[in-house]
């Protein structure tokens, strides 16, 4: 997946700090050599590249170029569409009064829900884990594809999975604080109950390159760690590490697989969804390609000063002469980087090599050129991608022809018929997620999870419900919902205000209270006062 920068580019890159491509601060290579090997092909070839390009980062392993971050783009664009703007909880009462009101908002579940979409996406596959974090509340955790390692059975549901948490990472330059990776599996023992168990792993590798840790070797014991990671433990409520304890979830292992696609690509009995990028690598090393180019033609069009060789050779023998015993160098060190001595010295025949001037050249730099094909190229991967142009990258220009409404709607449909898709994949398994805290609570798991769908043109889409409200065509509940992007409760509660603000008009109207011209301006019938 590599591109092949020129040397002179590869150079002026190794030479200065901070422009060279944007690499993973975290080593994957220890995961990927952990995998089964019946998946390692599958996982080197498909999601880590995948992966690299949807986080803008080299993985050190992939894509040597100069890096346009495309990929990151499509993947942010993709995740706030399939995200939405609200979350809706229906069901009991009860239960998602509790949600809405109360745990979500102390859980951070919009954070939780970012997440675990975007590593869906970016990997195929997210695993959400359910657990108690250190207030003893019960939470959900979203890990990356590449932060786990799991067994499924054949109808898709966890039975073994193996986390990599890391902790006690401080900003402060503090010698009691030092960096740990905290390993959690979970699984079914010999005698088929559930269990969990903690390792704690001192973190290696080097700083700008931390490596995980193995999880088929025993951790530290807890009597041997610092006692500020004993602390930090004891506040995630364990105390003891490298033994099985028990597990107590209702659904499960409380591990669950959030897929992007329902089959995969490449395997079909894979327990892995097709990451968004999949089919998109082309395109995006291809964009890369485009990106560099550019680059190479900024730095050619610094403007070069081309000299005859005969030249420069004849102007060090006249300084030499000058200057006897004086050792000059006339060179051109500055352009060897080019490996190309012959773009540089020119000497055309029938002029008079002591008459004949250097000669400026400006090379042109074509944006334009660059510019379009890098419309062509996102457009393709964002399509290809499932996903409109447009609704991804807004800056795109239009067409010289103006677009039919039948297109318009064409591109609109792409979009929202991805949105759905994934939400009908991603859904169910928030809602299994969802009654496992509820069960935890002590509420009703009677609840499902609602996300905004992608509605295209928010302009034209409250036109049309309105028109249709005006025509008769939907009651004014569901208008109120559709426009003001209102849950069911929410509605009712709206229609209620709206209700009440009428009947205040009806009696303020009939009480006198509006303003009109008889009490403002007086009888005008002549009458009086008698």
């Amino acid at each position: 997946m590599g591109f092949q920068i020129p040397e002179f580019l590869k150079s002026y890159l190794e030479n200065t700090k901070y422009r060279k491509p944007f690499e993973s601060f975290v080593n994957n290579s220890t995961y990927y050599s952990q995998l089964n090997w019946q998946w390692i092909n599958y996982m080197e070839t498909v999601v880590r590249p995948c992966v690299a390009y949807a986080f803008g980062n080299v993985d050190g392993a992939y894509n040597s170029s100069l890096s346009t971050s495309t990929g990151m783009a499509i993947l942010r664009g993709a995740t706030r569409l399939v995200s939405g703007e609200k979350s809706f909880f229906l069901g009991n009462d009860e239960s998602c009064k509790f949600l809405s009101d109360v745990w979500a908002p102390a859980t951070n579940f919009n954070l939780f829900k970012a997440r675990a979409i975007s590593f869906a996406l970016a990997g195929g596959t997210c695993v959400i884990k359910a657990n108690k974090d250190e207030y003893g509340r019960n939470v959900l955790s979203a890990f990356r594809v590449d932060r786990t390692l799991f067994s499924v059975n054949d109808s898709g549901e966890v039975t073994n999975a193996v986390f990599f948490i890391g902790l006690l990472s401080s900003l402060k330059n503090d010698e009691n604080r030092s960096s740990i990776w905290l390993v959690e599996e979970r699984g079914y023992n010999e005698s088929g109950k559930k269990f969990v168990k903690y390792k704690v792993f001192t973190s290696g590798g080097t700083v700008n390159s931390p490596t995980l840790p193995s999880p088929y070797q025993n951790g530290v014991d807890f009597d041997n760690l610092p006692k500020t990671a004993q602390g930090e433990l004891m506040r995630m409520g364990i105390t003891e590490l490298n033994i099985e304890q028990s597990l107590n979830t209702y659904d499960g292992l409380g591990v669950w697989l959030m897929r992007r696609t329902a089959v995969n690509s490449c395997v079909p009995d894979a327990p892995y969804g097709d990451p968004l990028l999949y089919g998109c690598l082309d395109l995006l090393w291809s964009i890369d390609v485009v990106y560099s180019g550019s680059i190479v033609d900024v730095l050619n069009g610094e403007g070069k000063i081309l000299v005859p060789k005969q030249f420069l050779q004849d102007t060090l023998n006249r300084l030499q002469k000058q200057y006897p015993g004086t050792e000059f160098s006339v060179t051109t060190t500055e352009l060897k980087g080019y490996h190309d001595e012959s773009f540089v010295y020119v000497m055309p025949s029938g002029f008079d090599k002591d008459k004949m001037a250097p000669t400026p050249v400006q090379f042109d730099i074509r944006a334009d050129q660059y510019g379009k094909m890098l419309e062509i190229y996102e457009r393709l991967a964002t399509v290809r991608a499932g996903y409109s142009p447009t609704s991804i990258f807004p800056y795109l220009t239009p067409d010289n022809s103006a677009k039919t409404a039948r297109e318009v709607t064409a591109e609109e449909n792409l979009s929202r018929a991805s949105v759905q898709e994934t939400h009908n994949l991603i859904l169910p398994v928030f809602d299994r997620a969802l009654r496992e805290i509820l069960r935890q609570e002590g509420f009703s798991p009677d609840v499902r999870l609602q996300l905004g769908d992608y509605i295209g043109n928010k302009l034209e889409f409250d036109q049309n419900i309105r028109e249709n409200f005006a025509a008769k065509l939907i009651p004014q509940e569901e208008a109120v919902m559709l426009v003001n992007n209102l849950s069911v409760s929410e509605t009712a509660e709206y229609m209620e205000k709206l209700k009440a603000d009428a009947e205040r008009l009806k009696e303020s109207a009939y009480g006198g209270g509006l303003f009109n011209e008889k009490d403002y301006y007086g009888d005008q019938s002549g009458g009086g006062e008698k």
